[in-house]
C-alpha cells in the first residue's frame, strides 16, 4: 500500500471516529436535556425507561445486583416473575444478549477495581415531595448501562461515515451522509429518547451487516457462475464479516430478521436481473442460514420466521433450477427460479411459521394495513402512533432538509451513469452491484416506513447513505464536472442548501430542556414496596407492569413483550377490566390467572390524552364484540371500578391516575398494614 494510500485510509477512520464521538455526544446531551437524568433518585430513573424499556433494563439490574454474574444467568434462566406463574429462560424469550454482555461488563469492572467512587448529592424536588440523595459516575448501573448504549450510538456513527464514503468513493461523501444524518436527527433514531429497546443495540450491527453485504457484493462481481461451496464461505474473511454481524443483530432483536428478510429479497432481484452471480447469492444465503441456525441453539425462535422460510426457499429452488438448467432456456429458467423460489417460501411459511404462532400477528397487522380487517390485537398496534402510516410531516421534514431530494438526486446519477456505460460494458457489467443494492434496500425501506411510521428508523439513515452518492467523482464526470474545485463548490452549495433547516433543527434540539417528574407512579410503587408481600402478583396496563417489577420486583402476569401468543392472549385477559363485561365474570377471569392486586389505569379507562377517534379501550372492545354489549346499554366496567364501586374486588389504593384492587382468597393471607391502605 502506497503512502498516499496509508494517509487516506488513516484519515477515513480518524473521521470516521470523530462522527462516531460527535454523535455519542450529541445523543448523551439530548438524553440528560430530556429528562435531567443525572439528578434523579434512582427509582425516577428507572420510571423513565418506560414500557418494555423497564423490562429490559430489570434484567440488567438483576445481573448487576447478583453476587456473581453467573448467578444472574441463573435467575434469568429460571425467571418466574415477568410471566407468572410460568417459568422461562428470559434469556431467550427477550433477546437479553446485551443486558447481559452489559452486566459482565459491569461485574468485571467491579472485580478490578476500575470504578472511582460515584459523586451523590441530595436533590430538593419540590412539589411536596421528599429530598433524594442522587448519584453520578460508572459505579451507578444506570449510569453504567446508559454509558453501554452511547457506545452502540458512537458505532453507528463511525459505520455510517465509512458506509457513505464507500459507497460514494470520497470522504465528501460521508460527510454529506453524517450531516444530513445530524440535520434529520429524530427522523433516523430515537436513542436518544429510549436507550434499552433493542434497535439500540441492533441498528448499528444491521448497518454494518449491510455495509459489509455491499463490500462483498462489489468484490465478488462475476461473469463467470462457480459451483456453490460451504468451505469458499469458511475460508473468506468477508463472509465471516457477514455472518458474525447477521448473528449479532438476530441476538439483540427479534425484528432483525424482517430486515434481513428484505436484504435476501433484493438479493434474489439482483440474481433474477444477472447482476450477481447465482454463487454469490447462495452464498450470503448461507451465511443467513447459519446465523439462524446458531441463534435457534440459543433459543431464538428466528427459524420459525418468514426469513428463515426464505432461506430455505432460496436453496431448494437452487436445487431444482440445477435439474432444469439443461432443459430450459435462460429466460425460463429465470421464471421458474422466481416461481419455486416463491412456492417454496410459500410452503415452508404455512408448516413451519404457522406451527408456531406468535408471528401471525405481524400478517394480521399487515392485513389491518391494506383492509378493513380489525380485532383487539390489531387495533392495539394500529391506534399507536408508532405502527401509523407515514405521516405528512415527516416527509416534509426530509424534503427541507433536501434529504429526500439529493438521495432521488443521487439515484439518477448513478443511473444514468449505468446507462453512459452499457454502450462501454455491456449489460450486466455497466451495473454496480453494491449500489444497485442499496437502492433497492433503500426502497425496502421506503416501504416499510410509509406502512409503519416507526421503521422511517431505518428509511432515514439508508437515505442519507444513498445520498452521499451525490458527490461521486466519477458520477459528476458523465455530467461534465471534472475538476476537484467544481465538486468542492458543488459540496458547500450542497450543504449550505441542506444546513438551512438543518442548522435550525439541531439548535432547537439541543435547546429542548425538560425534567422528568412521574409523582402518581411513583406514589404506586411506594405504596407496593411498603405494603404488599414480596410475593404479591399483580396485572395491569403492559406499560405500567413492567416497571412495576422494575421497581418493585413484584412478580406480574402480563408484560409488553406482545410478540409472544402466550402475551397477547393474557393481555386479553387482564384487559377485560377496560370492556363492558360485568364485573364478577372478569373478577373469575383475572383469579384463575393467580393474581393478587390488578392495578387500574386513569388513562386507559376514560381515554385520557392524544387518543385518536376509535381508538379507546373501550372502542376496541366494542370491536371485539362487533358492539353488542354496548347495544344492550352496558357501561364500561372500568369506570364504576375506578369511581369507587368496587365489589366484587376490594379498592386498597388510589390516587390521581391509579386505583389498585386486591383479589381476595381463600387461602390468601392479609397483609396487615401499620398506616391505612386507602388514599384518596
Amino acid at each position: 500500500m502506497e503512502l498516499s494510500d496509508r494517509f487516506y485510509k488513516f484519515l477515513v477512520e480518524f473521521l470516521a471516529l470523530t462522527v462516531g464521538i460527535i454523535h455519542q455526544d450529541h445523543v448523551s446531551s439530548l438524553f440528560e436535556n430530556d429528562r435531567r437524568f443525572s439528578h434523579l433518585s434512582e427509582i425516577e430513573r428507572e420510571m423513565s425507561f418506560r414500557t418494555e424499556m423497564g423490562m429490559y433494563y430489570y434484567y440488567y439490574k438483576l445481573i448487576v445486583e447478583s453476587p456473581s454474574w453467573t448467578d444472574g444467568i441463573k435467575k434469568i434462566w429460571n425467571d418466574t416473575h415477568s410471566q407468572y406463574p410460568s417459568e422461562i429462560n428470559a434469556q431467550r424469550t427477550y433477546n437479553l444478549f446485551p443486558e447481559i454482555v452489559a452486566g459482565f461488563l459491569y461485574h468485571k469492572a467491579k472485580s478490578f477495581n476500575l470504578f472511582n467512587p460515584p459523586e451523590c448529592w441530595d436533590i430538593e424536588r419540590g412539589y411536596g415531595l421528599t429530598t433524594v440523595t442522587s448519584c453520578e459516575g460508572l459505579a451507578v448501573p444506570s449510569y453504567f448501562y446508559i454509558q453501554f448504549v452511547w457506545c452502540f450510538a458512537s458505532l453507528t456513527g463511525i459505520i455510517l461515515f465509512l458506509y457513505a464514503t464507500y459507497l460514494s468513493e470520497s470522504i465528501y461523501g460521508g460527510f454529506i451522509a453524517s450531516l444530513s444524518f445530524f440535520f434529520n436527527f429524530t427522523e433516523c433514531t430515537r436513542v436518544q429518547w429510549t436507550p434499552p429497546l433493542r434497535e439500540s443495540f441492533a441498528y448499528p450491527i444491521l448497518l454494518w451487516q449491510m455495509f459489509s453485504v455491499t463490500t462483498v457484493l462489489d468484490k465478488y462481481k462475476s461473469k463467470e457462475e462457480k459451483k456453490f461451496q460451504w468451505k469458499d464461505i469458511f475460508d473468506n474473511f468477508p463472509f465471516w464479516k457477514i455472518f458474525t454481524s447477521t448473528t449479532l443483530s438476530l441476538a439483540c432483536w427479534q425484528f432483525s430478521q424482517f430486515v434481513l428478510t428484505t436484504q435476501l429479497i433484493c438479493l434474489l432481484i439482483l440474481h433474477w436481473m444477472k447482476i450477481i452471480p447465482r454463487e454469490l447469492l447462495l452464498k450470503i444465503t448461507a451465511t443467513h442460514g447459519l446465523s439462524i441456525i446458531i441463534n435457534s441453539l440459543f433459543g431464538n425462535h428466528c427459524a420459525f420466521s418468514i426469513y428463515a422460510a426464505l432461506a430455505v426457499g432460496i436453496f431448494c429452488s437452487d436445487n431444482l433450477n440445477t435439474r432444469l438448467e439443461h432443459t430450459l432456456s435462460p429466460k425460463w429458467l429465470i421464471l421458474t427460479n422466481i416461481a419455486s423460489t416463491i412456492i417454496f417460501t410459500y410452503f415452508q411459511k404455512f408448516t413451519l411459521i404457522m406451527a408456531y404462532v406468535d408471528y401471525n400477528h405481524v400478517f394480521d397487522i399487515l392485513k389491518a394495513k391494506l383492509t378493513n380487517y380489525k380485532d383487539f390485537h390489531t387495533l392495539l398496534y394500529t391506534c399507536s402512533a408508532e405502527f401509523d402510516f407515514l405521516p405528512y410531516e415527516n416527509y416534509e421534514v426530509i424534503i427541507k432538509t433536501l434529504l429526500l431530494p439529493t438521495a432521488i438526486l443521487a439515484g439518477f446519477l448513478a443511473m444514468y451513469f449505468w446507462y453512459r456505460n452499457y454502450k462501454i460494458l455491456g449489460y450486466p457489467d455497466c451495473i454496480e452491484p453494491g449500489m444497485a443494492y442499496n437502492g433497492l434496500q433503500t426502497g425496502a425501506f421506503i416501504l416499510m416506513a410509509v406502512m409503519i411510521m416507526r421503521l422511517k428508523l431505518f428509511m432515514n439513515p439508508h437515505l442519507c447513505i444513498v445520498a452521499s452518492c451525490v458527490i461521486n467523482k466519477k458520477y459528476l464526470m458523465k455530467l461534465g464536472i471534472k475538476t476537484e474545485s467544481m465538486r468542492v463548490g458543488l459540496l458547500i452549495a450542497l450543504i449550505i442548501s441542506m444546513g438551512y433547516h438543518g442548522f435550525d433543527r439541531i439548535s432547537n434540539e439541543i435547546k429542548y430542556s425538560a425534567e422528568y417528574k412521574n409523582v402518581e407512579q411513583e406514589e404506586l410503587f411506594e405504596w407496593v414496596k411498603a405494603y404488599t408481600p414480596p410475593n404479591a402478583v399483580f396485572a395491569g396496563k403492559m406499560s405500567v407492569m413492567a416497571n412495576l417489577l422494575l421497581s418493585t420486583g413484584r412478580p406480574i402476569v402480563n408484560n409488553p413483550f406482545y410478540e409472544s401468543k402466550e402475551m397477547r392472549d393474557r393481555t386479553l385477559k387482564v384487559y377485560e377490566v377496560y370492556s363492558r363485561k360485568d364485573a364478577a365474570s372478569v373478577y373469575e377471569t383475572i383469579r384463575n390467572m393467580h393474581v393478587d392486586y390488578l392495578v387500574l389505569d386513569g388513562g386507559l379507562c376514560y381515554g385520557h390524552g392524544n387518543v385518536k377517534p376509535g381508538c379507546r379501550m373501550i372502542d376496541l372492545w366494542d370491536v371485539t364484540d362487533n358492539g353488542e354489549a354496548k347495544r344492550l346499554g352496558k357501561r364500561s366496567l372500568c369506570r364504576i371500578l375506578y369511581s369507587g364501586d368496587s365489589h366484587p374486588f376490594k379498592r386498597v389504593f388510589a390516587n390521581d391516575y391509579y386505583v389498585v384492587l386486591r383479589l381476595d382468597y381463600s387461602t390468601y393471607v392479609e397483609f396487615k398494614p401499620k398506616v391505612p391502605l386507602l388514599r384518596s
